[in-house]
């Protein structure tokens, strides 16, 4: 299974080597024609705007919104997968839900705790200027972690968005396995 990361912010390599621990092939995904050649997408942690601009400039935004890969969004990823954040910005809208950026606050304000994840027990969860999901739109919409009272993990059919960067953390790799087996197979 080749597992593509959307390769024009973010944590690129730390998803690669996150993947595969997991067990399967990463691959970067720069250009349109890179999406032909995955299983499913990585949308790594970043600045959301920006990752969303370039997107759209490179002709990534229509072609993702309209395949049928899934898609697991870490950080700026959940952000972009959002259809909402309360700001103006370019986003996917491929879930149902809304999001607040930043809701930790600002880059000073990041963390690193342990979390409870549907199925997986205690994950480790390193946080940099995490969003949270605010509102759920649908009952398609499944919490899968939470931060005491905090929405950070949630699944709508293929799709799988995360608060936290799990290609930071030591057992990381299992969140990758998870969203294989939840939304890829």
């Amino acid at each position: 299974m080749i597992i593509g990361v959307l390769a024009i912010q973010g944590d690129v390599e730390e998803h690669e080597e996150a993947i595969l621990r997991a067990g399967y092939k990463p691959k970067k995904v720069k250009r349109v024609e890179d999406l032909k050649e995955i299983d499913a997408l990585i949308i790594p942690g970043g600045e959301s705007t920006t990752i969303g601009k370039l997107m759209k400039k490179y002709g990534l935004l229509e072609e993702i919104k309209n395949s049928n890969l899934p898609i697991l969004g870490t950080c700026a990823g959940m952000v972009l997968l959002s259809k909402g954040t309360g700001i103006n910005q370019i986003l996917l809208e491929l879930m149902d839900i809304t999001v607040k950026r930043n809701a930790y606050g600002r880059q000073k304000d990041s963390f690193e705790k342990e979390i409870e994840f549907k199925d997986l027990g205690k994950v480790y969860g390193v946080f940099i200027r995490a969003p949270v999901v605010d509102k759920i739109l649908s009952d398609n919409v499944e919490i899968i972690a939470r931060d005491e009272d905090k929405i950070v993990g949630v699944r709508q059919g293929k799709y799988m968005a995360l608060s936290f960067h799990p290609e930071l953390s030591e057992d990381g790799y299992k969140v990758y396995k998870y969203f294989v087996e939840k939304c890829v197979k």
